[in-house]
């Protein structure tokens, strides 16, 4: 994704992602609730990294690479214990 910042996944928690949904419609929504079961499926049975971009409420975009471990439906859980809030996310990349 364009202008993405590349960020650790040990340093997620240092951003405030929000309330709002990053992704206005529904349409949007379920192939995002498609794309991080997939992830979680691949990444938990082949260990394989896992790009999740996400918007911050400043508009900036931001990028990390990590397995999923889980995936809940308003958080997914990254090795390491990091969590992202769903709706802070815009696209999962396998």
């Amino acid at each position: 994704m364009k202008n993405a910042k590349f960020v650790s996944p040990s340093d997620i928690n240092m951003f405030h992602f929000g309330s709002k949904d990053v992704l206005t419609s529904n349409d949007e929504k379920e192939a995002r609730k498609h794309k991080l079961e997939r992830a979680m499926i691949i990444s938990n049975s082949e260990h394989v990294p896992i790009s999740l971009f996400m918007r911050l409420p400043n508009g900036d975009t931001l990028e990390t690479e990590s397995d999923v471990v889980d995936y809940a439906d308003d958080v997914v859980l990254l090795k390491g214990g990091y969590y992202i809030p769903v709706w802070a996310i815009l696209d999962v990349d396998v």
